[in-house]
């Protein structure tokens, strides 16, 4: 291809010809660098072109000397050839004026972080900041562009920026336009390192061949072939001029390695022996950040699922947080080699809309916390949770084997389950819901109601944090589904499935370590700022189930009440940005913002504040130095399924002189934490009159609380909580399969039943005269009774030879009596209790099956029969019933043809044995 002629050429500049830099003024090509691409623009039959981000009057001042280079700016807003720009699509001027003023207002709260305007796009870049200020700026713009009124535009997020753009505007706009140029017959080759290449990659014919420089190598690209980094990709360009200009190819210091298509994972045969099922991934890639920058997920799950999953040779399966274009999830990605290997989709953009923050975030996570006043349904939301459970379960049948046990967890995929029996999943199937379940009033708001329940009711385990929640879930199950309630279990379509509470923990010793020395700083200058003060700690996500309006309140109120502790206690409010693109979460940052304000204004002195709001993550040994620090741990969530905030705050106190938790009793927490003080959010005084018995409570009464608090939280940790979980639905299972067994047990003597009321028509017409090895046998249908003794086994394997095994029955199974008539003798009663049965039969040779009944009170006997087998050849077969019988037309029931003879046959005949 490097020889091909027409070629050209589209590469692009920052992150895949040059390192980023802090800003982009910074980042510049070298001569020499500027120098190669001006020598392959000019190498006969070679087009081309530098497709970038940047602004078409930075880009051209970058290439002043290399006018045959031609330059795509703007991800292809402008192109400009051998003459002057020109734009593909008209522009809006001041469409994004508004935006703009917005942004600049954002990145005026972080150091470092700038805002570019473009023709058609708006860029907030936060190279240098760090991550944890990084995520609250880009949640803060991205809730800015939700109410942003604009038509036409989409949000890219990078590594260090964020882009809105017009979604019309797109890189691949390059490769038609270098096509036209360069000639009829022309291969494009195309370099590219970010997401918006893959506009360029998507365009390109089979002939054509696009390489990833750098990048995220788990990402699902278009382009075939990779290279490692910039100087790689260099390189590579400055061996096309040499291969260009030589008559001999000259052999490549670097060339691009083959990227592996995306190949569909099969199911079988599979090495993991368990699948975690989670909307997202415990590692959370940004959607489009190249390289391999991650962003640890905020929660408990990742350290109580990945001793398990290592331990039990697991895998994680989730969305990944990227989109894509279209209708259609990505194919699975997968990686083995990660500690525990990880599956991933990708999901359209439309469902990330209309399943993640439509139905699972404004429709059940609302509802479920009971706030129904904020609760949307709408019709196109649910079909896309269906769609989007439907591609879980897809993703899931391709990764393990039917008999795997596959854990799922919480709302977002409570029809995963469905979907995978219907794909004829075997394995043990468990739900564990992190968030409370509602009550039946609140529940059956859902107008596919029946169908959530019908769906959770295909697992075998069904869990969650606390009883309550489990009383919820079976009062909703009596009153919406056909089940059928048991004490321990759930009925349903012929299966059994419990439920029960798994409340989850954390890892203790984890907040206990010190502090890195850098991190550390950060939060020392803080506690000092704060010090000899009293200090009241709150650390929650930023959303409206964590009442943080209300706990400011109620600190304002306490300041109202008891203004002693005016100067003397101030109030540390740590809010992790979350959800910033649905307009209930911005609103409820704006309530929170209102609050501090005027409690600061109004209470706020020159040498205190009362209120410090921290709008940002820490990480865990940050929040430790924290929790340490604070003589009060203010959790008072309006509703909550467990909060590990207020464990975690136990975990890191210093036992010697801990401080007071202070707990909503609507928390799932207080369950297990009845010695906190417990406080109730919605009573503004009441939490202000608690919040100021925790700050005086004496030292002996903090100790004693302390130590049965910690007790609990040491003895349910993350780790007891995933083993408990998986050990009840491995023991589910094994119920479920001895349910099973006792089913096919009962199944099978029904068929032994039906095989040996067939011998009586089919039975051998005549045995040898005389033939002690193949005696006559005459056998009876069995109803009723209780155990198949050695001759029933025995006649049995005649029957079905083919069978090995046979399994136990219950105190129905017939019971039989071989007996043996020689020459001459007559065939002995038998009795049994008050059963009396005579036999009628020829003195000759003969071998009798009898069945024997067993008398119980209040059971009605079923009639007994005996038949014989005479051996003489002339002899005809015939069956006698005791007299008890004979008048009674049930006995028809058990003999359910005549018994058939054949014609006679002579002595000497070969005698003929049972067959199956």
């Amino acid at each position: 291809m490097a020889r091909h002629t027409p070629l050209a050429i589209l590469t692009d500049l920052d992150g895949t010809l040059i390192p980023f830099a802090a800003r982009p003024e910074e980042a510049r090509p070298d001569p020499e660098l500027v120098a190669l691409l001006a020598r392959l623009a000019s190498l006969p039959g070679l087009s081309l072109a530098v497709v970038s981000g940047r602004a078409r009057e930075s880009l051209e001042g970058l290439f002043v000397d290399a006018p045959r280079v031609w330059l795509v700016a703007e991800h292809g807003g402008w192109l400009r050839g051998d003459g002057a720009w020109q734009a593909p699509v008209a522009a809006e001027p001041g469409a994004l004026d508004a935006l703009a003023a917005e942004f600049e207002r954002i990145a005026a709260q972080y150091r470092k972080a700038w805002v570019e305007k473009k023709t058609w796009s708006l860029v907030l870049h936060a190279r240098g900041i760090r991550p944890p200020e990084r995520t609250g700026l880009f949640v803060q713009a991205t809730a800015a562009f939700a109410s942003f009124r604009g038509t036409g535009y989409e949000r890219l997020e990078g590594e260090d920026s964020l882009e809105i753009r017009a979604a019309r505007v797109r890189k691949s706009v390059a490769v038609p336009w270098i096509r036209e140029r360069a000639g009829a017959g022309a291969r494009i080759l195309a370099l590219g390192d970010e997401l918006t290449d893959e506009d360029l990659f998507r365009e390109l014919a089979p002939s054509d061949e696009g390489v990833q420089v750098g990048g995220d190598r788990w990402r699902a690209t278009a382009a075939r072939w990779r290279l490692a980094a910039p100087k790689e990709a260099v390189a590579f360009l400055r061996w096309i001029v040499t291969a260009r200009l030589e008559s001999r190819t000259p052999l490549p210091l670097v060339l691009p390695s083959p990227i592996a298509p995306p190949r569909p994972v099969q199911a079988a045969p599979s090495l993991h022996r368990l699948l975690a099922v989670s909307n997202r991934l415990p590692d959370q890639r940004s959607p489009d950040v190249p390289g391999s920058h991650r962003r640890t997920s905020v929660g408990g799950l990742v350290s109580a699922l990945e001793p398990v999953l290592v331990a039990r040779h697991g895998l994680w399966l989730g969305w990944s947080g990227r989109v894509v274009r279209g209708e259609v999830p990505s194919p699975v990605g997968l990686a083995e080699e990660a500690v525990p290997p990880l599956a991933w989709i990708d999901l359209p953009e439309d469902w990330s809309q209309k399943y993640y923050n439509g139905f699972s975030n404004s429709s059940l996570w609302p509802l479920f916390h009971s706030f129904p006043g904020r609760v949307r349904f709408a019709d196109d939301e649910w079909e896309c949770y269906l769609k989007a459970n439907e591609a879980f379960a897809e993703a899931a049948s391709r990764l393990v084997d039917p008999d795997v046990p596959v854990w799922i967890h919480d709302y977002h995929l409570l029809l995963v389950a469905a979907a995978l029996r219907r794909r004829g999943h075997r394995g043990p199937l468990g739900l564990f819901l992190h968030i409370p379940f509602p009550g039946l009033d609140l529940f059956s708001m859902i107008p596919w109601a029946d169908r959530l329940l019908d769906g959770m009711l295909e697992h075998d385990l069904v869990g969650f944090h606390t009883k309550g929640f489990v009383d919820n879930f079976r009062q909703c199950v009596g009153a919406l589904s056909p089940a059928r309630l048991g004490d321990d279990a759930i009925e349903h379509r012929g299966r059994r499935i419990r439920s029960s509470a798994f409340p989850i923990g954390i890892i203790p010793e984890g907040f206990q370590e010190p502090p890195e020395p850098g991190m550390a700083e950060e939060i020392a200058s803080l506690i000092q700022s704060i010090s000899p003060g009293r200090l009241v700690l709150g650390v929650d996500r930023l959303d409206y189930t964590k009442g943080i309006p209300n706990r400011l309140l109620a600190f304002g109120r306490m300041l109202e009440l008891f203004p002693e502790w005016r100067g003397k206690v101030s109030l540390v409010q740590v809010s992790v940005p979350s959800r910033a693109d649905i307009p209930d979460y911005a609103e409820q940052r704006s309530l929170v913002e209102t609050a501090v304000g005027r409690i600061n204004g109004e209470f706020g002195e020159a040498t205190w504040v009362p209120v410090r709001y921290l709008y940002r993550s820490y990480g865990r040994n940050q929040l430790s130095q924290l929790y340490r620090a604070a003589d009060v741990g203010y959790v008072t969530p309006l509703r909550d399924g467990m909060n590990l905030v207020a464990k975690e705050y136990v975990a890191a106190q210093d036992p010697a002189s801990p401080g007071v938790l202070l707990l909503s009793r609507f928390a799932g927490a207080a369950e297990e934490l009845p010695d906190a003080v417990l406080t109730n959010p919605y009573h503004v005084d009441g939490m202000a009159k608690d919040l100021d018995r925790a700050l005086r409570m004496p030292a002996a009464e903090r100790l004693e609380r302390h130590a049965k608090l910690l007790k609990v939280v040491q003895r349910t940790t993350a780790a007891t909580w995933a083993e408990d979980f998986l050990r009840a639905l491995e023991s589910c299972r094994r119920s479920e399969e001895l349910g099973q067994s006792r089913r096919a047990g009962r199944a099978d003597a029904a068929r032994l039943r039906a095989t040996v009321a067939h011998v009586l028509r089919v039975v051998i017409h005549r045995l040898p005269v005389n033939s002690a090895a193949d005696p006559a046998v005459c056998v009876v249908h069995p109803a009723e009774s209780r155990q198949l003794p050695r001759a029933g086994h025995a006649l049995a394997r005649r029957v079905e030879p083919e069978r090995d095994e046979y399994p136990r029955v219950d105190h129905r199974t017939p019971r039989f009596v071989f007996t043996r008539l020689d020459h001459g003798q007559k065939p002995r009663q038998v009795h049994h209790e008050t059963d009396r049965i005579s036999t009628e039969c020829e003195p000759q040779s003969a071998t009798k099956i009898t069945r024997v009944g067993r008398s119980r009170p209040g059971i009605r006997k079923t009639p007994q029969v005996t038949c014989t087998r005479p051996t003489q050849p002339d002899a005809r077969d015939f069956c006698s019933r005791s007299e008890n019988a004979r008048n009674n037309s049930r006995s028809r029931a058990f003999l359910p043809g005549s018994f058939v003879s054949g014609p006679p046959r002579r002595a000497g005949d070969p005698g003929t044995r049972l067959a199956s």
